[in-house]
């Protein structure tokens, strides 16, 4: 059994450095757990505190029952791997594999056969007379992972070990990991700053902001049921399109439109609420029909496409939306939005005008500097609180 408990872990250094605030986290046995988050946001010091490389500033840290918070890493039986293979090059694949057995003064039975098991679960079989210079990337990767193996830890602790690959092996090894980790049933945390990485990878993900967990839940719910901007615009590919706006009685107006409010909403605002900052995936924008055709809506409203992405069966239109003439009424505050997007690194609309990212079906005939229609459905929008940053629950 290997559940991983945090239990007010925090991560403080002589300087006053806070890496990590105070955490509480379960990881179940044999999950596959991912941690992401942007750079230097305390996810790998997250790893390095339950792995024993780091000891915390406060809090206790139980592995499959047993307090490890002061034990050293040799005393708590987790393997770890980096983002460098770190696989030695003068020694065979089959001598990389049975090193840290060797150095436990395992007999040489023993590990003869941790070996031959762990290269049959990797299909490195035929390889284990190789030196590593004779391996290509995803190979050496494999051999890093059966290093561990042969360990039988009790969890695994994978620091980016996918970075150093070019993107097609990258995809190729994710489904290797995710297969392997189902195969062994061993627990395995994962860390990434790569969001899709994360999302087809993981069975929960913790996602991380200045080191304070913002939000653990499932790939689907993160994605559908953001608890706050942050994780809002940092999980999904292209992100989620962040937009000002203000409520005015029971419609919620936007820089180009207004569009009714949405029903669940208007029972669950503050008394007083004015401006919101709504969330529209790229999928949810709608292509409506030409000004002035049928089914014309007074919601629609023209955008112009500045740029088309071609993805095969998908198109991604980046669309230049104008501002509607303005009329006195504030559509929003832009202070902490433009502050996300800059902390996100999303296109904040360079024009100084809003813009969406659009996904539609590649059979589209829309090209470059073409005018379309839009639309918003109400029903598919998240509204955020401009001040908190918190998801407003639409029930």
């Amino acid at each position: 059994m290997a559940e991983i408990v945090l239990d007010g872990i925090a991560k403080r250094y002589a300087d006053g450095t806070e890496a990590l605030s105070r955490t509480n986290l379960t990881i179940g046995d044999g999950e596959l757990f991912i941690l992401v988050g942007p750079s230097g946001c305390g996810k790998s010091t997250l790893l390095k505190l339950i792995v024993g490389l780091e000891r915390p500033s406060s809090g206790a840290i139980r592995v499959g029952g047993r307090t490890v918070t002061n034990l050293d890493p040799k005393d708590r039986n987790m393997a770890m791997g980096f983002q460098s293979y770190a696989i030695y090059p003068h020694m065979s694949v089959r001598e990389n594999m049975a090193f840290p057995l060797k150095l436990a003064k395992l007999d040489s039975q023993e590990i003869a056969r941790r070996v031959e098991h762990a290269a049959q679960i990797l299909e490195l079989s035929e390889l284990l007379e190789r030196k590593p210079a004779a391996l290509s990337g995803g190979q050496r990767q494999r051999v890093a992972m059966g290093r561990a193996i042969v360990r039988e830890p009790a969890a695994f602790l994978l620091d980016e070990p996918l970075s150093n690959l070019d993107a097609k092996l990258r995809v190729q090894m994710r489904t290797e990991l995710a297969r392997l980790q189902r195969r062994l049933g061993t627990t395995m945390v994962y860390v990434t700053h790569d969001q899709t990485e994360a999302m087809t990878l993981g069975e929960r993900i913790a996602v991380l902001r200045r080191g304070v967990i913002q939000q653990v839940g499932t790939p689907r719910a993160l994605y559908l049921s953001p608890a706050n901007l942050f994780v809002a615009g940092f999980i999904g590919s292209p992100a989620m399109n962040l937009l000002p706006a203000a409520v005015d009685g029971d419609r919620l107006r936007l820089p180009m439109t207004d569009i009714p409010l949405p029903a669940g909403v208007r029972g669950t605002l503050p008394a007083g609420t004015r401006h919101l900052v709504a969330g529209i995936r790229p999928e949810h924008v709608r292509e409506a029909a030409p000004a002035g055709g049928d089914g014309h809506d007074s919601t629609e409203f023209s955008g112009r496409v500045e740029l088309l992405e071609w993805l095969g069966a998908d198109l991604y239109l980046h669309c230049d939306v104008p501002d509607r003439p303005k009329d006195g009424q504030a559509v929003g505050r832009e202070d902490g939005l433009e502050a996300l997007r800059r902390e996100l690194d999303l296109d904040a609309g360079q024009t100084g005008r809003p813009r969406l990212v659009v996904r539609i079906g590649s059979d589209s005939r829309v090209a470059e500097g073409d005018s379309i229609r839009l639309c918003i459905p109400p029903e598919r929008m998240l509204l955020f609180d401009a001040d908190s940053g918190e998801r407003i629950d639409a029930g």
